[in-house]
Formats: C-alpha cells, sequence, structure tokens
C-alpha cells in the first residue's frame, strides 16, 4: 500500500442539494477543490510512483480508477466523490480538463468541455426536463444556446424542398419549404401551447386541407398531452375557412362551413347525447329560427364514462353484420375490452405516432396511416389472409378515393381503436362465430395473439433504426407521387387502385434499374422478407400493396444497388484506448460514420438513379 499526497482535486460540497443549491433552471453547482490524500493504491508503478493504468482510494471516501503518469491523475479516467458526484473523462496533472461528464446523484448531468475542474467551452446540461446545450464560461451559461437549427434541403441559401426547423422557442415545423416559408405538406407542434397541424401550407401560414389540433395536458405530474379539441378541414390565410369538421373534447361535433375561424353557414351539431341541431350560423352562432333538434341512437355504459371520450369507438360498420338486437350489449363488451387494456393500448398508440418524430420531451403527436400499417406489419395482421390494402377498404371513413390509401392521413386515438376492432372483425369473424358477444371475442383475441405479443417491435427499412428514418423521409412526398402515378398507369378498375409486387419488378424494368447487384430475385427477396413464407417468391407477387410497402421497397433496393459506395467517410479502426469514455465516443463515431455512409447510397440512388429514370418515362 504506498501513502502520499495529491495537491489536486476536488470537491466536498455536499451534492445530494437541499434545493438552495439547484436553481429553478436544474443547473446544478460543481463542488470545490480540497487537497486529497491517498490511503490505498493498487495498479502500475515506475521508479516508485504510480504511473500507468490504478485505481486510489483517497481519505474521506473519494475513488479514482484510470490513468497515471509518475504519480498524478493523468490521461483518462473515472474520479466518484464520497457524496456519490462522479466524474469521467480527461485529467491533466490531475486536474479534469479536456472532454469529460459529471453524473449527480439525482440523475441530473453534464457533458462537454471542462477546463480547470468546470464547466468551459461547448457542453450540455440536463436536470429533470430542463436541458441546456450551448456555451459555457466558468461554469456559467454563457453565449448563444443550441436550440434553433434547421436541417433539410436548401436551394441558393434559402430552405427549399423538405427539411426540419426546430425555432428558438422550442416549436418544431417538418414539411416542404419554399422561398424559407412553410409551404406545401408539412406538420408544425408548437410545444408550450399544447398544438398540432398536420396538412398543407403558403407562404408560412396554414392554408388547405388540413388537421388542427388542441392537446390537453393532463394534471398528473409527468403525463403527457393528449388529443382534446380537434378541426378537420379547409384553411385560409392561417383561418378556419370553408367547409370543415369541428370535434370537441366534451363528445360534441360541428360539421359546417366555417369563416375566419368562425361558424359560418349551413352547418350541424351533435351533441354527446346523440341530440342533432341543424341550421344557419353567423358569427359563430346558430340564426336559424324554430330549431329543431332529433336524437340520434348513442349508446351510454359504465365503461364509456370510464374510458374518456379520447377513447369512445365508432364501429356502426362491423356492427351492420350482427342483428340488430345485439348491438348494444356488442358496444358494450367491445367497450370491456378497452376498458380492461386501456393502458397498453395507449402506449401502443404513443410508440407508434412517435415513429420518425422529432424527439420532443413531453411531446405528443397523432398517428398517421403510415405508422398504423407499420404496426400491423409489425404484429404480422397481413399473415391472416388479409393484406394492408384490404384493410384500408375495411376501416376506410373518407368517401374520397384518393385519401382511402393516403399514407399521411391522421387517426386519432378513437379512430385508431375503432380500426382495431373492424380489423379484428374481418380477421376472426368466422373463427369465433359461436361466441355470445363475437365483437368483442375477435377484438380481445386479436389484441392477444397478434398486437401485444408483437408491438413495438419495429421492422422493416423505413423506421428501424430511427436514426435512418430522418434521412428516408426526404423522399417520401416525391415517391408518394410516383406511387400515385404508377397507380394511374396501371388503370385498374376500383376507384381506389393500388399497385402489386409485380408492377414493382416491371416498374424497375421500366427504369432500366437491374443490374448484377440488384436482380430481379433480390428484389423478389426485398419485397416478400415480411411475407408469411419467404421462401416462396412467387406466392406474393399479385398481393396489392400499400405505398409503405412500396417505399420500404425502394429502400432496399436502393441499399443493394448502391452497396459498393461506403459514403464520404472512411471507415475508423479499432479503439487502442480501453476507457469506458473512449470506447464510448469510439462506438458513437462508428454509428455516424454508418449512418453517414447509408444516408450517402439512399441519397445518391434517388436523386441519381430513380427520380432521374422516372423523369425519363414522363409518368408524373
Amino acid at each position: 500500500m504506498i501513502h502520499g499526497s495529491s495537491n489536486l482535486v476536488r470537491q466536498t460540497k455536499q451534492a445530494h442539494f437541499d434545493g438552495d443549491e439547484q436553481h429553478d433552471d436544474g443547473l446544478l453547482e460543481l463542488p470545490s477543490f480540497f487537497v486529497l490524500t491517498f490511503q490505498r493504491y493498487e495498479g502500475e508503478t515506475r521508479e516508485g510512483q504510480f504511473h500507468g493504468r490504478g485505481s486510489a482510494k483517497f481519505k474521506g471516501g473519494h475513488t479514482y480508477k484510470g490513468m497515471f503518469s509518475m504519480g498524478v491523475m493523468h490521461g483518462t479516467g473515472v474520479f466518484t466523490w464520497a457524496d456519490k458526484v462522479r466524474y469521467e473523462g480527461e485529467f491533466v496533472h490531475n486536474m479534469p480538463v479536456g472532454q469529460g461528464k459529471y453524473t449527480w446523484p439525482d440523475g441530473s448531468s453534464y457533458e462537454g468541455d471542462v477546463c480547470n475542474g468546470v464547466r468551459h467551452g461547448s457542453g450540455t446540461h440536463k436536470s429533470g426536463n430542463v436541458t441546456y446545450k450551448g456555451q459555457w464560461n466558468h461554469s456559467k451559461r454563457h453565449g448563444k444556446e443550441e436550440t434553433s437549427w434547421y436541417k433539410g434541403n436548401w436551394v441558393m441559401n434559402e430552405r427549399e424542398g423538405w427539411g426540419i426547423r426546430r425555432y428558438p422557442s422550442g416549436n418544431i415545423y417538418f414539411g416542404e419549404w419554399k422561398h424559407n416559408l412553410r409551404n406545401g405538406e408539412g406538420t408544425m407542434r408548437w410545444l408550450n401551447q399544447g398544438q398540432l397541424y398536420i396538412g398543407n401550407w403558403h407562404d408560412g401560414v396554414q392554408q388547405g386541407h388540413g388537421t388542427h389540433v388542441w392537446l390537453m395536458k393532463r394534471s398528473e405530474p409527468g403525463a403527457e398531452f393528449r388529443p382534446s379539441n380537434q378541426y378537420t378541414g379547409n384553411f385560409f390565410q392561417g383561418y378556419r375557412h370553408g367547409p370543415g369538421i369541428f370535434y370537441y373534447a366534451g363528445g360534441a361535433v360541428y360539421e359546417g362551413g366555417w369563416q375566419d375561424n368562425k361558424k359560418h353557414g349551413k352547418g350541424k351539431v351533435t351533441l354527446k347525447d346523440g341530440y342533432v341541431f341543424q341550421g344557419q350560423f353567423l358569427n359563430d352562432k346558430m340564426v336559424t329560427p324554430n330549431m329543431t333538434a332529433n336524437q340520434a341512437p348513442v349508446l351510454h355504459g359504465m365503461a364509456e364514462s370510464s374510458l374518456g371520450p379520447d377513447m369512445t369507438v365508432s364501429i356502426d360498420c362491423a356492427l351492420e353484420k350482427i342483428p340488430g338486437r345485439k348491438h348494444e350489449i356488442e358496444h358494450k363488451q367491445v367497450r370491456f375490452v378497452l376498458l380492461r387494456h386501456k393502458t397498453e393500448l395507449r402506449s401502443i398508440y404513443r410508440f407508434y405516432s412517435r415513429l420518425g418524430q422529432p424527439q420532443i420531451p413531453g411531446g405528443a403527436f397523432l398517428l398517421s396511416r403510415m405508422q398504423l400499417w407499420r404496426l400491423l406489419k409489425d404484429c404480422y395482421v397481413h399473415h391472416r389472409g388479409v393484406t394492408l390494402a384490404e384493410l384500408d377498404l375495411y376501416i376506410r371513413d373518407n368517401p374520397e378515393p384518393a385519401e382511402v390509401h393516403s399514407p399521411f392521413t391522421p387517426i386519432m386515438l378513437c379512430r385508431f381503436l375503432s380500426c382495431l376492432v373492424i380489423i379484428a372483425f374481418h380477421i376472426y369473424h368466422e373463427d369465433m362465430e359461436s361466441s355470445n358477444h363475437l365483437l368483442a371475442a375477435c377484438f380481445s383475441k386479436l389484441l392477444i395473439e397478434d398486437i401485444f405479443p408483437h408491438a413495438k417491435n419495429v421492422k422493416g427499412f423505413l423506421f428501424k433504426p430511427p436514426e435512418r428514418t430522418i434521412v428516408a423521409v426526404d423522399f417520401l412526398g416525391k415517391c408518394w407521387k410516383v406511387y400515385q402515378a404508377y397507380c394511374r398507369v396501371n388503370k385498374a378498375p376500383r376507384d381506389d387502385s393500388t399497385m402489386t409486387n409485380r408492377h414493382i419488378l416491371w416498374m424497375y424494368k421500366d427504369l432500366n434499374l437491374y443490374d448484377s447487384d440488384l436482380t430481379i430475385v433480390r428484389v423478389m427477396e426485398i419485397i416478400s422478407a415480411e411475407t408469411l413464407d419467404p421462401s416462396n417468391l412467387s406466392a406474393c407477387m399479385e398481393n396489392e400493396i400499400t405505398f409503405l410497402e412500396f417505399f420500404e421497397a425502394l429502400l432496399g433496393c436502393g441499399e443493394v444497388k448502391c452497396q459498393q459506395m461506403t459514403g464520404p467517410y472512411p471507415k475508423i479502426g479499432p479503439s487502442r484506448s480501453s476507457s469506458a469514455l473512449a470506447r464510448q465516443w469510439q462506438q458513437t463515431l462508428a454509428q455516424d460514420r454508418e449512418l453517414d455512409a447509408w444516408s450517402h447510397k439512399i441519397h445518391h440512388f434517388f436523386k441519381h438513379m430513380f427520380f432521374p429514370a422516372v423523369a425519363l418515362l414522363h409518368i408524373m
């Protein structure tokens, strides 16, 4: 055992702070310096001094494990104070200097530049839900906080095409741009106001068709936003203007005309209890004299009130297959199934609605049909003798043929649950026809056998790994137009025509994309990878496919066709350092460069192969 002293290091201030030492913004103070006295050292030595890798215990209960040089801590290491504050990073002559990470017992952390033991330079401090990423000066925040950024396409120094913009307020927009303004299809998330808009934009404001949702935050601590009021319809210069439907949180619905954000013209109000009022509206009020009211059939029950309005299902199309005298009891039993599994169903909805979305603390999004398709494929629902395209027809709630298979259609929680019930009935009604409560039995079977065992295990090329999604969505809108164009070329007799897997093979032949790497057999393997029997390549060729399946096939084929490309960065060799921080940094760098190489391949495939070939055929 070697004893000695060091004129270094640091901290005696309590790190289990009483509250006075933790600012309102979550910023924790660093402990002060003090002189350490060695109690025990184990490790390598040179000329009687600590040198090389070793571990030491100091008087007072502090410990260090890492590199030493001629008696002092020098290199990478981990120092843990007696009060459990931890520093992992670089040391220079006993002093934390360079890149490092502090961790406090309450879970707070700082990671970034360190100078003489304090935060200095560029770094990120996290405490609870509070995060600061930016510049530091002697442990004080100083300079510009890195909260405002843009990632996407530029043309002549202006945002143009597809991109994501995070504003200084924390609000996020991801979608199409033109001349630096939001223009085209896009989604805006107002974080502090709890609002979400998905739809069309023009010159920076909402214009055209879209859905605006006002999200109400739950009262319990740490809870997330949940859908409250929702409007779906036309906008003009940022206002609700034209035909639209407003869904109120309390359960009432208004369908009719709007002008400058107010009800205007002919409209209909359906109250939660089923009463329907129709008439003329002016300045947000009904002005028709002799207003009449008709009561529509609405089923009530204990389960519905316990579930809340955002989980109220609409399953009339399934109830039509059942004798009318059983409608009320069937609806009631379905609500009981929802009540038993509401926590898991909400969790699944939240998980899939976040796929491909920016990681916003406490953020909530509406599920899209694209994400619903991914859930159904993850849960092997398409192995039950039905394709996703056929399921779209079963659950359609929009009479417009163009919207039946649109990947961008927003789906609220109540609509999502209704879709699951309807899907369950079409898949399992023959198997469960002897059950007393047919709808509930089918729904339970779908949840227990398909959804719960497999949900959240994401597959496919688009959402796994999630870091690649931000690259892939850059081409989503244009590929959707290609898909629609090929559907028109196919001239299927149905007004909601789709493509088949065989059409993909023909399309690649028309575009002259086959080569020694991307062969017909390889394409067939890609498009049949998630089928019930992947070894039988020809069995699924006539199956109709949704846009998700079309787009994921493109991503898979693009990766194969450009597999010889490595990206602009060279590969990294194995790390020579054995420290945990160095290995973690090396692993992160390797992942970043792998993502960059994949991104390089996908960009090359779409911009220099696929889209130019499509343009030559003049099908769009």
